[in-house]
């Protein structure tokens, strides 16, 4: 979606040329090929299962419980055990199925996702044969699933190990939920292992860094914080304790530029899971980013030791933080995003109106696209809904919208008017309430020439 790549974002690329792309894993299970989203996910999850054996099995499949969802950390396993299978202890073809699992429900750009967690993997390794021993290593990473995987209850794919937790949850066949994800590097400069030079977590650090660096010297007064923070402040076992005030220069101050930096920073956290679930997630904080913060500690530079930064919204979490080096010298980040109301799924959220959006999978359209004056939107629902349509610009501000309408089961078009726009790109938000309370949300992108 161009709408969240500003040109400022786009240039920060050149600084990851360098870095060499992780060739995805071979797919394993030619009855997953023809399948897409939550369902392919599922059947490779099922075409694994198939693979263990009883004990492993009994290892793998838990009850999806708060207690078991919380059994992350950033720490190596040796220090805090994971739930599920380990890695080192699987037969080729067993990872193989299990890693087609994860390449299925993340990203596949470059140096997201996927291919960032590979590089993970790798800059764990390269600690094991650099000072770490055995307590570091591509083998010492885990997956279990909470919750039997299926495309009509909820469950939640967990995976990680040290400096990786994955949390992904699906309820009915949609993406429920994709947090908490914790990511760290050590070592963070680049490191070669194989032949291969990798430096994972560089491009978030350095998109962090653009946006600060866009701040004013009194924006950036106004963005400092008075604390000192030795590590992010929502790690493991920290779960929905989201400071009650928020903290930093609230975004409504900023330039459509400055917010476009913020948001090329978001999508660095975002693009680690599947498009389609990130541009919705995406639209979701763009939408909201008059009402996000954005705060420092330290320098914001982000290079040393105790450097920190806090992107926080209705919904988004972000934060960034550089520690000392444990098995090698120089600093290294650690960083996670949350949300505020779809960590595991909206498992355990003590704020009981709180409500997590679905995936809208039913038709939307938007035509003409390119438009000039008018555009159409054509949505067909199952059921009868409250619908809403609302356009953001690149910044995330609503440019038009605002109007609901109750709508009957069947195919509805409404107009788009973009007669007072200017040209360029922007998102169609739906969202669409059910009688039952039930929300789910779908995004478009839309040129208007």
């Amino acid at each position: 979606m161009k709408w969240l790549l500003p040109a400022a974002a786009i240039l920060l690329l050149a600084a990851f040329t360098f870095q060499k792309a992780v060739a995805p894993a071979r797919k394993t299970c030619s009855t997953c090929d023809n399948l897409s989203g939550v369902e392919k996910i599922v059947c490779l999850a099922e075409d694994f299962k198939a693979s263990l054996s009883a004990s492993q099995v009994t290892s793998l499949q838990l009850d999806r419980t708060l207690a078991n969802a919380q059994k992350w950390s950033n720490l190596p396993v040796t220090f805090v055990p994971r739930l599920g299978v380990r890695f080192g202890d699987l037969n080729a073809t067993q990872l193989e199925k299990a890693k087609a699992i994860l390449q299925a429900a993340m990203s596949n750009r470059p140096y997201e996702g996927y291919d960032e967690a590979q590089q993970l993997w790798a800059a764990d390794e390269y600690l094991a044969q650099n000072g770490g021993g055995s307590t570091y290593g591509a083998g010492q990473y885990f997956m279990a699933f909470l919750g039997t995987p299926s495309t009509t209850g909820a469950w939640e794919l967990q995976s990680g190990g040290h400096h990786l937790a994955i949390s992904n949850t699906y309820a009915n066949g949609e993406m429920s939920g994709a947090t908490p994800s914790f990511r760290g590097a050590e070592p963070f400069s680049a490191f070669t292992l194989n032949g291969n030079t990798y430096q994972p977590l560089v491009q978030e650090r350095d998109s962090l860094a653009a946006a600060l660096a866009s701040l004013s010297s009194t924006e950036l007064a106004a963005a400092k914080l008075t604390t000192s923070f030795n590590d992010i402040v929502l790690g493991p076992n920290k779960d929905w304790q989201f400071p009650a005030t928020k903290a930093g220069l609230k975004c409504s101050q900023l330039t459509g530029s400055q917010k476009s930096l913020i948001l090329a920073a978001i999508r660095t956290y975002v693009g680690d899971i599947d498009s389609a679930n990130a541009a919705a997630y995406m639209a979701l904080y763009a939408s909201q980013m008059d009402n996000t913060y954005i705060a420092y500690a330290n320098n914001a530079a982000l290079t040393q030791a105790k450097d920190y930064v806090r992107i926080d919204g209705p919904r988004v979490w972000i934060e960034f933080s550089m520690q000392n080096g444990v098995i090698l010298s120089g600093p290294h980040p650690h960083s996670v995003w949350r949300d505020h109301t779809s960590d595991y799924g909206g498992l355990g959220n003590p704020t009981s109106s709180t409500q997590t959006a679905l995936r809208f999978t039913g038709k939307f359209e938007v035509f003409p696209n390119p438009a000039a004056a008018t555009a159409q939107v054509q949505v067909e629902l199952e059921n009868s809904a409250v619908i809403a349509v609302n356009l953001f610009d690149s910044t995330g501000k609503k440019c038009t919208g605002g109007f609901q309408y109750n709508m009957t089961a069947g195919e509805h078009t409404l107009p788009l008017r973009l007669q007072n726009l200017p040209q360029g790109q922007y998102n169609c938000l739906l969202e669409v309430k059910y009688p039952n309370g039930t929300l789910a949300t779908a995004s478009k992108p839309l040129t208007k020439i």
